[in-house]
């Protein structure tokens, strides 16, 4: 096996209710936390945190949830809303309105936090 060939694929995940557990009707598409789309915001963040400290500042509880909201704004390729909507509308997949789904639904947030953490799941056969 040539382990220089493994790289994490996209994977695809449903959204569930936070209380039951059943699918709500909504389609994430993620990618992994170490696959080379995700490098390059890596990166910013470091460099921002470099900056600040040469500055003499350090990095704030808000940096840090701005990072987290950028990584995963990144970490979402795409969205499918196939029977639930936001606010009587299934919302078209851009920055602008996975940002707000994102800021309003924690839960919806913390689907997508536990899904990019599971690095075995994108690594599978």
């Amino acid at each position: 096996m040539d382990i220089a060939k493994l790289k994490p694929a996209e994977r695809v995940i449903e959204i569930t209710h936070p209380a039951t557990g059943e699918n709500i009707g909504v389609r994430v598409t993620v990618i992994s936390l170490v696959d080379d789309r995700l490098k390059a915001v890596r990166r910013r963040f470091q460099n921002k945190k470099i900056e600040l400290e040469k500055r003499g500042k350090t990095f704030k509880a808000d940096d840090l949830e701005e990072n987290a909201i950028e990584l995963l704004l990144n970490a979402i390729t795409s969205w499918d809303w196939y029977e639930a909507d936001f606010g009587g509308e299934k919302p078209a997949f851009n920055e602008k309105n996975v940002k707000m789904v994102l800021d309003t639904l924690p839960w919806f947030k913390n689907q997508i936090v536990e899904a990019i953490d599971d690095e075995k799941a994108f690594f599978q056969s």
